[in-house]
């Protein structure tokens, strides 16, 4: 009976973290933006992007002003 309720809280438990999004954002420089893992002020043009393809994508700003996804 212990094993049976200790095995239900266990379950229960990685439900709870599974369930949970980590917060992650796009942390922007001069004309570079990066996928991080904790909580920053995303610029606002980021808010749309959602996170990368990849882990290697990263968001780069061209000659002209205009952001484009480089996956390498």
């Amino acid at each position: 009976m212990k094993r049976a309720i200790l095995a239900g809280a266990g379950v229960a438990a990685v439900l709870l973290f599974a369930s949970q999004q980590a917060k992650a954002e796009w942390l922007c420089g001069e004309n570079r933006c990066v996928w991080v893992s904790y909580d920053v002020d995303e610029p606002a043009y980021a808010l749309a992007w959602g996170p990368p393809a990849r882990p290697s994508c990263f968001w780069k700003q061209g000659v002209f002003g205009r952001w484009k996804p480089i996956c390498p």
